[in-house]
């Protein structure tokens, strides 16, 4: 079964709808046990990371959502508990991977008392000061006038310079990816991607007094081999929450170890879940 055909297969056995001030979003929910709400990357199909999230799925209840292109952070916080509302979740562990780091410390500073745990994969601080507003909305004119498909191209070459794609596979990573950002992602969601982002900056979401009173565990997953990441991320993240952070070494496994090393990914999110 192609990775395309899993993908399809996950989303049909696990996916459910919810209608969110009249945004359609598309979420997942499989497993039992102590729950975790898992926010994805760039890529904003949750789908793609199918493998690393059955495994997940035999000892936690799995929740995670795909993003339509809306253009505010509010409009993430009502969908996300809307989504937990609906699967009568109170409490529980808040992951991000890489862009979904970024909304999970913002979800983190608006809603502590529920978060248990937040684990942070590949992913930075997201306390950028206002001074990067300029630079997000260079991205926001740019998305908005390129070409779509010049747009696609761009997009699509910079995740793969990101990505380490496992030999084996690929040929059938490379088309799953291509097809979701040439046939499911739009311009719309391009923008999104960086108008969510400029909202989280302008609003001052993620701040020390954010967290000041919040004392739950927080676990950074990083590579030595991602070059989104850097040796100041952890002072940063301890500056950030005001105390020491528990930090998990993925060693070699890349920014995408959930999608191509899903089963030893899973063996480190457990060791931080436990």
């Amino acid at each position: 079964m192609t990775v395309l055909e899993q993908m399809n297969r996950f989303s049909e056995r696990f996916g459910k709808n919810i209608a969110v001030n009249h945004t359609s979003w598309h979420y997942y929910r499989l497993g039992t046990g102590a729950p975790i709400f898992w926010l994805t990357g760039g890529l904003r199909r949750a789908a793609l990371g199918f493998a690393f999230m059955e495994g997940l799925a035999k000892c936690h209840t799995v929740i995670a959502p795909d993003y339509p292109p809306v253009q505010t952070i509010d409009e993430f916080f009502s969908a996300f508990d809307a989504i937990l509302q609906a699967e009568g979740v109170d409490t529980f562990a808040l992951g991000g991977q890489s862009y979904g780091g970024l909304l999970a410390q913002a979800y983190l500073a608006y809603k502590p008392k529920a978060v248990e745990r937040v684990i942070l994969s590949s992913s930075g601080p997201a306390d950028y000061g206002k001074a990067w507003l300029p630079v997000e909305y260079v991205f926001i004119v740019l998305a908005r006038l390129l070409p779509e498909k010049t747009l696609k191209n761009l997009l699509g070459g910079g995740l793969l310079k990101v990505i380490t794609l496992p030999e084996a596979e690929r040929a059938e990573w490379q088309q799953a990816i291509n097809v979701v950002m040439q046939n499911d992602l739009s311009r719309a969601d391009v923008v999104s991607h960086f108008a969510v982002a400029s909202d989280v900056i302008r609003n001052g979401i993620v701040t020390p007094a954010a967290y000041r009173n919040w004392a739950g565990r927080i676990i950074v997953l990083s590579a030595e081999n991602d070059p989104t990441q850097s040796k100041k991320d952890i002072p940063r993240y301890e500056r950030l929450f005001g105390r020491a952070v528990e930090v998990v070494s993925m060693g070699n496994m890349g920014h995408t170890a959930a999608l191509f090393n899903p089963h030893e990914y899973v063996e480190l999110l457990e060791s931080a879940l436990n």
